[in-house]
């Protein structure tokens, strides 16, 4: 005896069912929908907030930096000073206000205190824009190398050369950190960083490095 043939619900039939059972659903959880278009929507109002909270930041920020570049161009050097030193907290983090922590260090640079303008440079390097970062560092170190603090230089220099995102450019301070390791008397770390250099292909400072590579061999075997 043959089974009956199974009988399949239409189609149409079936989407009426799906169409049903959404719109009570939806009737349901009328509340809850209204909640989640709310949310969204407040989300994406906050987010362009943010972002012109942002540029209207930076555009101060440019601003202040360069009144105060005037005043420096001028040959108001303290009035500079004082301008930046109250930009710099209002501006923390942004590409103007990093630029007005560097001006501010060289200031300080320039009248002999080191200290404070790495101060200075070391605060603004937390927050710098990471495009900035190895710059800030640079800086650092070449205040240490003004205050004769060579082993610190070096070590500055790497975690510049780290930080840099050109290949040039981490060359350049791995140049530094060897001349100031070289300094420093620390021959073997000044020989191993411009081997290095030497032995890169198509290096710009591979001629210089292979010079001070004779130079420290020398001052080595003796």
């Amino acid at each position: 005896m043959k089974a009956p043939p199974q009988t399949s619900t239409p189609t149409a039939h079936r989407d009426d069912d799906s169409l049903e059972r959404f719109v009570e659903w939806a009737q349901l959880n009328t509340k809850a929908i209204g909640i989640g278009v709310v949310v969204v929507v407040l989300a994406i109002g906050g987010y362009f907030v943010m972002h012109q909270t942002a540029i209207n930041k930076e555009a101060n920020a440019e601003r202040d930096y360069f009144n105060a570049q005037r005043s420096v161009q001028a040959g108001n050097l303290a009035l500079a000073q004082a301008d930046l030193e109250k930009m710099l907290p209002r501006y923390t983090g942004t590409h103007s206000g990093t630029l007005g922590a560097i001006l501010l260090a060289q200031l300080q640079y320039q009248q002999g205190k080191f200290a404070d303008g790495i101060k200075t440079l070391e605060g603004a390097a937390v927050t710098a824009p990471s495009t900035m970062v190895a710059s800030v560092r640079g800086l650092i170190g070449a205040g240490n190398v003004d205050q004769q603090k060579y082993a610190e230089a070096a070590k500055v220099y790497l975690q510049a050369a780290n930080d840099a995102a050109f290949p040039a450019e981490k060359e350049n301070f791995r140049a530094e950190a060897a001349r100031s390791f070289a300094m420093a008397g620390n021959t073997a770390e000044a020989l191993k960083l411009w081997q290095a250099i030497a032995e890169a292909p198509d290096s710009p400072r591979a001629s210089e490095a292979r010079v001070r590579v004779g130079e420290l061999t020398a001052v080595a075997i003796k």
